[in-house]
């Protein structure tokens, strides 16, 4: 047994390891809550619900959007994006011309369950994506 005949030892090394471990945890806690609160709601690949286009947002500012309107396909369209989280506003600019009606603006956003619903600020149309 370690250090068995010296109570004053055992303590020490038990006190230690409940210290580094209770660390060990705030940190693991710390880590998931903001990750929680300053990740990105909207990361990840959606679809459109009636085109079938599919929506690529990944973390890095870069999105994508692929897919046809009316059963045409199209070809992705490099494009970069911000996110305001406190006012729900994602923003999106084109890096081409051939892209520039697609998707380029500012959009109010809201995300229920799987469903993204992107409402333009300026005519208020909606596109609605679901989770892939």
């Amino acid at each position: 047994m370690i250090y068995e005949n010296n109570e004053e030892k055992r303590n020490t090394l038990w006190r230690t390891v409940l210290t580094v471990s209770s660390v060990i945890i705030i940190i693991i806690l710390i880590f998931f809550i903001v990750k929680l609160f300053t990740g990105n709601p909207l990361e990840g690949s959606w679809v459109s619900e009636d085109s079938g286009a599919v929506l690529e947002i990944g973390d890095d500012g870069a999105v994508t959007l692929t897919g046809g309107t009316d059963g045409e396909e199209e070809e992705a369209a490099p494009m970069s994006y911000t996110v305001d989280t406190k006012n729900k506003i994602f923003t999106v600019y084109t890096d081409s011309a051939y892209a520039e009606g697609v998707l380029s603006g500012s959009y109010d956003y809201n995300i229920e369950k799987d469903t993204l619903t992107l409402t333009e600020r300026e005519y208020g149309d909606q596109m609605v994506f679901t989770r892939k």
